[in-house]
């Protein structure tokens, strides 16, 4: 089960009218982390064999906003097209990399128009000549039956079924968990048709994903731009064992997380670093 940090890191003395999106819209500081990250999710790679290798960086990068999460709508495995706002960002975040001089190796993105469409504004302005390769395991988190519906709708659903009137009450909770939410978001679909996953479900396919790509690009080394989205994000670090105890209102958009890997271990760097965009923005 997802641990109560999630609850905190995602949605901890927010304004309810804001939670109606992804959970991920909103801003955290930069967090430093030295020492290397445990990897308590359960699975079986060929990473698992420790291969030699060179370092590979990842950015870890969330996508610009979108018309769905300016509308306040459920986005998981729904999906719309960056605002103003968010093709602004994106482009800025490759200004800032570019200034910074990271030269990127590859490129993924999760499989949806958002995604890709951040990539690929951040790399032109970098003068990347690769491909960008979509990978649907770097999806959002699947909200199922609740997919592109009214937020506030879904939350008050998920209260009642924690047991609270509403989502108001649900969310003024100080022992508020995430995890918990989610999971009762996806005991309501039961018997529905439609897929809805929990963090631990979305961080094992992200963690498979990412696994791969660094062992593949081990081969080379280098930096790799990764766009994906807030929770998968969220619930991937947390597998990571990175503390996120500052990070208290999510992932910000176009906030780059940097993971080093090497020899089949992960490094959670940097967490929710808005540095690029600032940098790129002026």
């Amino acid at each position: 089960m997802p641990s109560r940090r999630i609850a905190r890191i995602a949605l901890a003395g927010i304004a309810v009218a804001a939670a109606v999106t992804s959970l991920a819209g909103f801003a955290a500081p930069q967090m430093v982390l030295d020492a290397p990250a445990t990897q308590p999710v359960d699975k079986k790679t060929a990473v698992d064999q420790k291969p030699k290798g060179k370092t590979v960086t990842i950015y870890l990068t969330r996508h610009g906003e979108t018309m769905l999460n300016a509308l306040g709508r459920v986005q998981g495995w729904s999906d719309s097209p960056l605002t103003e706002d968010g093709r602004a960002v994106a482009e800025h975040l490759g200004a800032g990399l570019a200034e910074a001089g990271v030269d990127f190796e590859a490129a993924y993105s999760a499989d949806m128009v958002r995604h890709y469409e951040t990539a690929s504004l951040a790399l032109g302005e970098l003068g990347f000549r690769g491909d960008i390769v979509r990978d649907a395991r770097l999806r959002e988190i699947a909200f199922g039956k609740y997919e592109g519906g009214d937020g506030m709708e879904m939350w008050n659903d998920v209260a009642v079924e924690l047991g609270y009137a509403d989502a108001g009450e649900l969310f003024s909770d100080p022992e508020f968990d995430m995890g918990a939410a989610l999971e009762a978001m996806a005991r309501l679909n039961e018997g529905s048709g439609f897929t809805a996953e929990t963090p631990a479900e979305v961080a094992e396919r992200a963690l498979a994903a990412l696994d791969e790509i660094a062992a593949k690009q081990s081969k080379r080394g280098g930096d790799v731009l990764v766009v994906s989205s807030g929770i998968t994000i969220i619930a991937t670090l947390d597998a990571l064992g990175a503390d996120l105890s500052e990070v208290v209102e999510g992932i910000e958009n176009g906030a780059v997380s940097e993971l080093q890997y090497r020899g089949g271990e992960w490094t959670v760097r940097t967490v929710n670093d808005l540095s690029y965009v600032e940098a790129g923005s002026d």
